[in-house]
């Protein structure tokens, strides 16, 4: 890496530069500096004035060489006059600052498979805590990663991620494959995997595996001698596959599927290829789970990833796990998921209360349960529940202790095949309960819990493809 000095408009910035990048890598890193978009900079190097197909390694740069940079910043919005508007009233905008919509993400040609997984990926707080401490170096794709978090929890205004398509591109290449001169559409679930397998290697103390990995106990039978002993054995995953097949209609039905599997392979003993059974269970749940339909699958005849349509429902407020797991992970959760159900119904039970006496015009009622009698009762419960949890789980970092999920985000596909439609994403709003935020690349609205429903799929309209959910707390 190499750092020169860059200067505009008699400011000075010191910038990090990858010799192996491009004049493009470069400009998009000025942009994010000063807001000279990069159509609009000018910056002369040995050989002339610098190109987006320049190799920066090919000019001479050296360091702390300063450079100069013309060219003028986009041009900002001129404050509005303080006057009342009415919501109805207010452009887009002012309804994202008025409401604090969170940022979308600009469509750079066809990749709405990326901007829709990054807004999923976005609500894990832990993940972009470990960004912040990586230390990765400039130019690699976690570093990128952490940039553009960075940049949008400064805004609620459209974001362009210019610089991170680059750097994805580069570090998988497949994502910069075009058809007839366009950047062709691309599987969300592969950018996904794709990135978090970046983030496995780069992010330090194990964090993706600590807060999203799980792991199973696998039991291999020879069907054709089941006499034999099971062969043991324990796989780690980071996501969960509900397959769905023509009597699939619950996710649970299409996770549970997904723990079994037969498979054809040598065996020694009978000296030839024999049928074998796979089973899973879990022994380690992760804080936040991922779950994939696998809705897609190869046709030979039309060379594409075709869809499966079928309607799958997932719970939205509650997924429980504990059926897919071990008798002895079962053991340690049951205790914690009954009493955290009860305690639910028990919340539920003094809102009913307090509203009715609210109705019933008794005296100093609100209609809501008093904020310090909630903090002490939260209190009470966290300690309950402190005592019922498994020492072990206690101990593991990242782990569910209750076998219950709540739906965070899900990453949506409309469309007829993976590498065509439109993909999309909807991530719960923490401050609005029943409310979801609505991510159309640039274009984010609130929804309500209905639409989350209608997500289930059954045609060509928006269907869950990815699903991201959080334990409960």
């Amino acid at each position: 890496m190499l750092s020169v000095n860059v200067k505009h408009a008699g400011k000075k910035y010191e910038v990090e530069v990858d010799p192996e990048s491009t004049g493009e890598v470069f400009k998009n890193q000025l942009f994010s500096l000063t807001g000279v978009p990069p159509e609009r900079q000018k910056i002369l190097v040995k050989g002339g004035q610098l190109k987006d197909d320049t190799l920066m390694n090919s000019v001479g740069l050296k360091e702390g060489q300063t450079l100069m940079l013309l060219g003028s910043a986009a041009a900002l919005p001129k404050a509005p006059e303080k006057q009342a508007v009415f919501l109805e009233d207010m452009t887009d905008a002012q309804k994202a600052e008025t409401l604090q919509t969170p940022p979308g993400l600009v469509n750079l040609g066809n990749t709405c498979y990326l901007n829709s997984s990054l807004q999923a990926m976005r609500t894990i707080p832990e993940l972009q805590e470990g960004l912040k401490t990586s230390g990765a170096a400039p130019g690699t794709l976690t570093n990128g990663l952490n940039h553009l978090y960075t940049q949008m929890s400064k805004t609620t205004q459209p974001f362009q991620p210019y610089a991170f398509v680059i750097q994805l591109r580069e570090h998988f290449p497949q994502f910069a494959e075009q058809t007839q001169g366009m950047y062709k559409q691309q599987d969300a679930e592969e950018a996904w995997s794709s990135i978090f397998s970046v983030l496995a290697r780069d992010l330090k103390d194990d964090h993706v595996a600590k807060y999203m990995g799980g792991r199973y106990e696998t039991k291999l039978i020879c069907d054709e001698a089941p006499e034999r002993a099971p062969v043991m054995g324990t796989e780690d995953f980071s996501k969960l596959h509900c397959h769905i097949s023509i009597s699939t209609n619950y996710l649970v039905d299409g996770l549970q599927a997904g723990l079994t599997e037969t498979l054809e392979k040598n065996d020694d003993e009978l000296g030839r290829n024999a049928s074998f059974t796979k089973t899973r269970r879990i022994t380690r749940l992760p804080k936040y789970l991922t779950v994939q339909y696998v809705r897609f699958f190869w046709r030979r005849d039309t060379q594409k990833k075709s869809k499966i349509l079928r309607k799958v429902i997932f719970p939205i407020n509650e997924l429980d796990v504990t059926p897919l797991c071990s008798e002895d992970l079962k053991q340690k959760l049951i205790p914690v998921r009954d009493r955290v159900r009860e305690i639910g119904k028990e919340k539920e039970d003094a809102r009913r209360a307090a509203k009715r006496a609210k109705m019933n015009e008794e005296v100093g009622a609100t209609g809501e349960v008093p904020a310090d009698e909630i903090k002490q009762k939260d209190k009470e419960y966290a300690e309950e529940i402190e005592q019922l949890t498994d020492s072990d789980l206690k101990n593991d970092v990242g782990a569910n202790t209750s076998g219950l999920y709540n739906l965070q985000a899900i990453v949506t596909h409309q469309g007829a095949s993976a590498d065509s439609g439109h993909y999309q994403a909807f991530v719960r709003n923490e401050k609005e309960p029943g409310k979801w935020w609505k991510f159309n690349d640039d274009k984010v609205t609130e929804v309500d819990e209905a639409k989350i429903e209608s997500l289930a799929g059954g045609g060509e309209s928006d269907s869950a493809l990815i699903l991201l959910y959080k334990s409960f707390e």
